[in-house]
């Protein structure tokens, strides 16, 4: 993806996952928003002049994570972050739930540095609506990658968790949630990558 588009896409992450504000916009209760309407305002900030909606399809397109989605009501287009969104948005997402036979494990990268935390009190959405995990420990380095230290990619046993009561949902093929993973089902994967 072009830099620019990677800017773009980053920007678009901020203002349907975090602060709508930043566009000038306001997400409906599923957290979507009329995409004339964000394209409109986003090219009125500085840098953005040239953003056309092709741009904004085109990152729809190439996002392996499949971040965003557009739906159609009527004769418009609808735009929203599929997970991700910050806890003081009140939106609220469907998604499918998962039955104990169709997964076993989901992954979760993190720091080192939360690593105790995380195994005496479980994984917790914290800022987010949801914990994200992961289908396979490469997609859960991808994500701890994110942070700086050393990387720990940990195993959760999703089915014995399902089958105990928990719930998983399945966001995209790369991306399930859970409202918070209790430390039982958590082992160490790989420590230090």
């Amino acid at each position: 993806m072009e830099r620019r588009l990677e800017k773009l896409s980053k920007f678009l992450s901020l203002v349907l996952r975090h602060k709508p504000e930043a566009a000038n916009v306001e997400l409906d209760k599923e957290g979507y928003v009329d995409l004339e309407l964000l394209l409109k305002n986003i090219k009125k900030i500085k840098g953005y002049s040239w953003v056309t909606e092709n741009d904004i399809l085109s990152i729809i397109e190439q996002d392996r994570k499949q971040r965003f989605e557009i739906t159609k009501k009527g004769n418009k287009k609808y735009i929203r972050a599929r997970y991700g969104h910050n806890a003081q948005l009140e939106i609220e997402i469907s998604y499918p739930e998962v039955k104990p036979d169709e997964v076993e494990y989901l992954y979760h990268g993190t720091n080192s540095k939360v690593l105790p935390w995380i195994l005496r009190e479980g994984l917790k959405p914290m800022s987010r609506h949801y914990v994200h995990l992961s289908p396979t420990p490469e997609d859960a380095l991808v994500v701890a990658q994110r942070r700086q230290g050393k990387h720990v990619i940990l195993r959760i046993n999703a089915r014995d968790y399902i089958k105990d009561g928990g719930k998983i949902w399945k966001a995209t093929e790369k991306t399930y949630l859970a409202k918070e993973i209790p430390p039982k089902y958590i082992r160490i994967h790989k420590y230090g990558v």
